[in-house]
């Protein structure tokens, strides 16, 4: 018999009961649990979903292969495509922050090396920074031979092991679509701390208030929110762009729209002599 020596208190018998239903409650609750615990450790073993800012992991997993990496750059695998926007952001480049002959020149986020094929030979030396050892590897497979090539494998967040003071121009181009806003920032911070005073920044990405650019936009939209990829585009606009060059020091800020793309640039003040 349960609780005998609660049963002998006069007037303690709602209370055996109430006590005796939870006890098997309990129970029932204990059993259930081992049942569930022991179907969870039969099941196969299932890796947990990534977070769109885990950058080295994500785009691990889609460079995987060439044909992988190409596709999720461009979204298309043929090397024309490769080479002809290569030599269109060697113009944008050109006209906007200029590469010349003795130029080191930092590409933030350089994938397969689409436009560092393009623009090693113009400069003194070319560093292409990546969060996927995968991307770097197929970019020394395109730039094997082509002058002062450098190539760095990066956390994601930073630039080092980039020294202070190094680069006459660093840029990055289609890469802030796949960064957090403040990760954006982070890069314009990273890309002051390792320009020489005088240097110059370019960034691009695609713009939310143009016509094509929103095309892109609703078309994303579309895609239920548990079905987007990890990499899928997220926009910014010249404000945004032009606020990170401001806030992190640079100076002459220009920007222009180019298709849906809106381009940002700015110089690394000179400090003034005494």
């Amino acid at each position: 018999m349960k609780h005998p020596i609660l049963r002998r208190i006069p007037g303690a018998r709602q209370w055996i009961e109430k006590i005796e239903r939870l006890e098997g409650e309990r129970d029932r609750l204990v059993r259930r649990l081992a049942k569930l615990n022991a179907r969870l450790e039969s099941l196969p073993e299932i890796a947990p979903q990534l977070a769109r800012s885990e950058y080295k992991a994500v785009w691990r997993e889609l460079s995987k292969t060439s044909n992988s990496a190409k596709w999720h750059i461009g979204g298309v695998d043929e090397e024309s495509w490769f080479e002809v926007t290569g030599l269109e952001t060697k113009e944008a480049l050109a006209s906007t922050v200029g590469i010349h002959q003795n130029d080191t020149v930092v590409e933030i986020g350089c994938g397969v090396g689409r436009v560092g094929k393009q623009l090693a030979p113009l400069c003194r030396k070319w560093v292409g920074c990546d969060v996927s050892a995968h991307m770097l590897k197929l970019a020394a497979q395109r730039l094997k031979g082509l002058g002062d090539v450098e190539l760095r494998e990066i956390s994601g967040f930073d630039l080092q092991p980039l020294a202070n003071d190094s680069a006459d121009v660093v840029y990055s181009t289609v890469v802030f679509m796949h960064l957090e806003e403040w990760d954006r920032y982070n890069y314009v911070l990273e890309a002051f701390r390792v320009l020489r005073p005088g240097g110059r920044i370019y960034v691009d990405n695609v713009n939310l208030c143009s016509d094509l650019g929103w095309e892109v936009f609703e078309m994303h939209r579309q895609i239920p929110s548990r079905e987007r990829p990890l990499h899928i585009t997220k926009h910014s606009t010249k404000g945004e762009l032009e606020t990170y060059l401001e806030r992190a020091g640079f100076s002459e800020i220009q920007s222009r729209e180019s298709g849906q793309f809106i381009q940002v640039w700015g110089m690394k003040r000179i400090a003034s002599s005494a």
